[in-house]
């Protein structure tokens, strides 16, 4: 069952993701839900759930979204496992470091794809791209981890005792 809650939180973040975030930002500064679901579930759930959550959002995002494969996938893999190293780290009332660690995993997804793009040989100027696209980003990043956060948290099974 948990499972499918699973499926149907990943659909449900897709459709989000193309069809209503467009909409509501409309100057580029579209938050990236998939890359804050995947950096949540590597904090929350561990390396394995981060790794699987970051290949299939990179994939989808870039077959279904993006306009040059790959330029997700490798960012969000290295982004989730760099995460999941610190996720021992995150409880449920520490929303503070869930919001550090996805604006810090927005920045390294960001040096990750720069990177490539220069690689790639893109003309991208760098301070202008950081400016206009990564700072309002960042920050709307981070709050909706804090949002995601609490959906994963208030998912978990807890324990009863019984007295």
């Amino acid at each position: 069952m948990r499972t499918l809650i699973y499926i149907l939180m990943g659909i449900f973040t897709f459709l989000i993701q193309a069809d209503v975030l467009p909409m509501l930002f409309r100057q580029g500064w579209i938050p990236n839900l998939i890359l804050v679901w995947v950096i949540v579930l590597s904090l929350l759930k561990g390396r394995r759930i981060g790794l699987m959550a970051a290949i299939t959002g990179g994939l989808v995002h870039d077959i279904l979204i993006s306009n040059s494969f790959g330029l997700h996938l490798f960012p969000y893999i290295a982004v989730a496992y760099i995460v999941s190293i610190w996720s021992f780290s995150v409880y449920e009332e520490q929303w503070y470091i869930t919001f550090a660690w996805v604006s810090v995993g927005t920045l390294a997804d960001i040096i990750f794809r720069i990177a490539m793009l220069w690689l790639g040989r893109e003309d991208i100027l760098v301070g202008s791209y950081l400016w206009h696209h990564i700072w309002p980003v960042w920050w709307l990043n981070g709050l909706l981890g804090i949002m995601i956060h609490e959906i994963l948290w208030n998912m978990e099974e807890k324990d009863e005792y019984i007295w």
